[in-house]
């Protein structure tokens, strides 16, 4: 299977978990980082991405809120996004879930279960 063609946006407001991601993504995927839920959301509208790694603490415009931007666009609907979380409380990775994401892994991440989780949301 070519991950090649696979785009993945990762959105986190600390510059260094960005990069932590895309050091660990890019070589299969194109990885495109943004610290801003607008800018994101920006991106997205203009260009494809086929999965999501979307922190849910964020300022100005949290993660379910971009959540619910992506979930309410017609051509981005679908779009598996995953929530990066520092939260290991269960009543709320339930209810990220329940709120539309299509999964989540918990930080500091684990880079194998990173890349597990995206084939799995890419089939």
């Amino acid at each position: 299977m070519n991950m090649e063609k696979y785009n993945i946006m990762v959105v986190d407001d600390v510059p260094s978990i960005c990069t932590a991601v895309v050091t660990a993504l890019r070589t299969d995927y194109k990885v495109f980082p943004f610290t801003s839920g607008q800018d994101a959301l920006d991106h997205l509208n203009k260009n494809p991405i086929d999965l999501v790694l979307l922190d849910y603490e964020m300022p100005k415009m949290t993660g379910y809120e971009v959540l619910l931007a992506i979930r309410t666009n017609r051509s981005t609907k679908d779009t598996p996004v995953v929530f990066l979380t520092s939260e290991t409380n269960d009543r709320m990775k339930k209810e990220m879930l329940s709120r539309g994401a299509t999964d989540y892994l918990c930080k500091p991440i684990n880079h194998q279960e990173l890349r597990d989780c995206i084939k799995k949301h890419l089939r």
